[in-house]
């Protein structure tokens, strides 16, 4: 889990890093939201064009001026927008909006990734979805949402003290996700017993290190950056969006909750009890399971054990 997940941040970085190439080029061109934002609030003024260099551009038939600025004042924007990104976030802590936002990128991302990781390193490519519906893998979601509710109060704290609230957040992670599976799934999908420095099945002391390492750089590096992104919702259309968002994902959630419930109870010999588990068991048997979910092992005389 843990390769996964710094995979997940690496791609973060990497997407942040385009980012930032594409808003240097925007300023250079005296162009994009944010720089008309702080035009607009009085954060630079027009003497930001002193030194530009001016050129005739065609588009669609039209012709017009665009500025090269100089780099002495694309820096003035820079410093103005890390300004106003530390304003917005001393102003505004992360709420509902963001959390769902965040959690559902880190599902599709970490999904994304962990595919691509499984086929490069094992030449594997199978299904590595964690919900019946939908393109998502919750665990990276879970974590990037749980990361950024335990990291945000402390974000301004010392790094020792980042390092081990993320190591300790990393490894309770790993392991009630790890738990839960075969207690309540009756499946695992990893194991690290066979590292000397293990703790438990699903925590070992070498990923706790690294787990402090990646919430060091979530902490520092994307996540200030990617809540200023998401921002606050402006319109009504955004919050019913997000809202419509949210009672898909519960009942995506709940749903393979019961599916994974169910296929345990079947293989126990337990017959459907009520209408909902008539439909579970109709409709996401366990042949839908072992084609939907193929990196779970659901064998439970397979499952790796701690004694």
């Amino acid at each position: 889990m843990f390769v996964i997940a710094l995979f997940t941040v690496t791609l973060f970085l990497i997407a942040r890093g385009i980012l930032t190439l594409v808003q240097r080029y925007l300023d250079a061109r005296g162009a994009g939201r944010s720089f008309k934002r702080m035009l607009k609030q009085g954060r630079i003024d027009a003497g930001i064009y002193a030194d530009a260099i001016w050129t005739e551009a065609s588009s669609f038939g039209r012709t017009k001026l665009r500025p090269k600025i100089s780099r002495t004042q694309q820096r003035v924007i820079r410093d103005a927008r890390r300004a106003l990104r530390e304003d917005f976030l001393n102003d505004y802590a992360p709420g509902f909006y963001q959390y769902i936002i965040i959690f559902l990128i880190a599902s599709v991302l970490g999904l994304i990734l962990e595919t691509v990781y499984m086929y490069t390193m094992y030449g594997v490519l199978e299904s590595r979805v964690g919900l019946v519906w939908g393109p998502f893998s919750p665990l990276y979601g879970f974590g990037a949402v749980l990361l950024t509710a335990v990291l945000w109060p402390i974000r301004n704290e010392p790094i020792w003290k980042i390092f081990v609230i993320s190591a300790a957040v990393g490894g309770t992670l790993e392991q009630l996700a790890g738990w839960g599976m075969e207690t309540i799934m009756h499946a695992w999908s990893w194991s690290y017993l066979h590292f000397p420095d293990h703790i438990t099945q699903w925590v070992a002391w070498r990923f706790l290190i690294m787990w402090g390492a990646l919430g060091l750089v979530w902490c520092k590096l994307i996540m200030p950056e990617m809540l200023f992104r998401i921002g606050e919702p402006t319109t009504r259309r955004q919050g019913i969006v997000v809202g419509l968002l949210t009672a898909f994902i519960v009942l995506d959630i709940a749903i393979t909750v019961l599916c994974f419930y169910r296929a345990g109870k079947r293989q126990e010999g337990v017959p459907p009890r009520n209408p909902i588990e008539h439909y579970i068991d109709d409709h996401f048997g366990d042949e839908f399971i072992s084609d939907t979910f193929e990196n779970l092992n659901l064998d439970r005389d397979k499952l790796p054990r701690t004694e």
